[in-house]
């Protein structure tokens, strides 16, 4: 069963137990008034009567004696009397005889003799009782009261049957009329009950489907509740919850992804030079008198080695930079490192960099950093291979308290296609003019995370034909902690 059915059918039995609850207390209380009015009213006429029925039996004889004939005769003529006035009357003696009676003959005896004695104290008992009695006789309800007459020497008992049932007819139609009305309010009731049932697990509704659908792959999916009670906390909970699953599956796919770019290409890397070298092998192997040949495969060979061993220490550069303490940061000058940069570039390779220096001091890793600039400047060289002029600059500044390096070529430039993807491990804009230039795709991806190591980011802006330049900025360390540094030290 939903949610949704049992939140209406709990509403609709609450509604229901609260119109009955509701309805016996009023009709209760209703009847309960009117009845106890009606008995008051009943009563103070029940002593009128005694006294009328009295002073007949006294103006009916002059002695002191009052025979049973007497007692009957005025009886008679006091119903006589009182026809109309809604009672029917008995005159019982010693609570045994009945002298006279008026009474609907559909009234039980026992109910008579109950009201009338009970006993040798039946008077006590009575009164004790409150003197009256009620009793349903063919359908109707008859209230039945008692008095005893303040005759002398005479225990002569006056009892009157009163006719109620109007009370119990008005305390049914009551009933009827609320059990109609109660009809018709538990109809309207259980509809609105149904309507804010569905209102209130509409949330919950949607937060199933998006979890399902989520489940099922579809992590874009959201709830979109938009509600300021709790379901909507928990709806935005759960949209922020589907947005990081999200997240973490995007970045999960990005980098397997690159993990399989990267195996792709390691594997293509290593795989094109060992088939080179394999070929060039055999070709020795099959012509040992020819010094030509021999000296040309060799030289190959030894080629293709070196970049191989190249390739193998980048990679152990790139893993040395994921554990922990791998810099050893010191204070540099920049002129120092931009002179180290251009001092380990190999002898004869051009165009030479211009250094402009802003005399900064920088905490940085001195061997990693030189590296990083010097792979730059020679991606920078091979830019430049083949267009005359071309030029490049090693240059830092001052900028809102960093030093910025940069490195610029007046090359070939990069792509604009290519430059969000030029720091993966071995992509290549141009691969045979990289490849034959010894180039493996290592090298910008091994600055970057550099970079990273020290806190700054890797930024190049190119333009195809035009030049490119690479910027990492770091922040720069001042006279005063500098003086605080040398402080602590010693």
């Amino acid at each position: 069963m939903k949610f949704a059915t049992k939140l209406s059918l709990g509403c609709i039995a609450l509604l229901s137990c609260a119109l009955g609850a509701a309805g016996l207390l009023l009709t209760g209380q209703s009847f309960s008034g009117s009845l106890a009015s009606t008995r008051t009213a009943l009563q103070a006429q029940h002593e009128k009567e005694k006294y009328a029925l009295e002073r007949i039996i006294f103006q009916a004889t002059d002695s002191a004696q009052f025979e049973n004939y007497i007692l009957a005769s005025a009886a008679q003529q006091y119903a006589e009397q009182t026809a109309d006035a809604g009672s029917s009357m008995a005159l019982w003696l010693d609570g045994a005889y009945t002298l006279y009676s008026g009474l609907p003959a559909a009234l039980p005896r026992t109910a008579l003799k109950q009201a009338l004695t009970d006993g040798e104290n039946a008077w006590q008992l009575t009164r004790a009782a409150g003197r009256w009695q009620l009793t349903r006789v063919a359908g109707r309800w008859y209230l039945l009261l008692t008095q005893p007459l303040d005759l002398p020497g005479v225990r002569a008992d006056m009892l009157c049957a009163y006719d109620v049932s109007a009370v119990f007819a008005t305390r049914d139609a009551q009933l009827r009329a609320w059990l109609a009305a109660s009809a018709v309010l538990l109809v309207l009731g259980g509809g609105a009950a149904v309507l804010f049932s569905r209102r209130v697990t509409r949330p919950l509704t949607a937060l199933q489907t998006a979890s399902e659908k989520i489940a099922d792959g579809e992590y874009t999916q959201r709830t979109q509740v938009k509600t300021d009670d709790e379901i909507g906390a928990l709806s935005r909970s759960f949209d922020a919850m589907a947005a990081a699953v999200e997240g973490k599956i995007s970045e999960l796919s990005r980098t397997t992804q690159s993990q399989q770019d990267f195996i792709a290409a390691f594997t293509h890397e290593v795989k094109t030079p060992m088939t080179a070298m394999l070929g060039y092998a055999d070709l020795m192997r099959a012509r040992p008198d020819d010094a030509e040949t021999q000296r040309e495969a060799a030289g190959y060979i030894y080629h293709e080695t070196q970049r191989l061993e190249n390739l193998s220490r980048s990679l152990l550069a790139l893993m040395g930079l994921d554990q922990t303490g791998a810099l050893e940061l010191v204070l540099c000058q920049d002129a120092g490192l931009l002179l180290q940069t251009v001092r380990s570039l190999p002898q004869g390779s051009t165009p030479v960099p211009r250094v402009i220096s802003a005399g900064c001091v920088v905490q940085v890793d001195r061997s990693l950093w030189v590296d990083m600039l010097r792979n730059l400047t020679l991606n920078a060289q091979r830019a430049c291979q083949g267009i005359e002029g071309a030029a490049i600059t090693l240059r830092c500044e001052r900028r809102a308290g960093q030093a910025v390096f940069t490195v610029t070529d007046t090359g070939c430039g990069i792509p604009a296609a290519d430059l969000p993807r030029v720091t993966e491990a071995f992509y290549m804009v141009d691969k045979s003019r990289s490849r034959a230039a010894g180039g493996s795709g290592i090298g910008l991806a091994l600055c970057a995370r550099i970079a990273g190591a020290h806190g700054a980011k890797l930024e190049i802006t190119s333009t195809e034909h035009v030049g490119t330049t690479v910027t990492i900025a770091v922040p720069e360390v001042l006279p005063s902690e500098r003086e605080a540094d040398n402080d602590t030290q010693s």
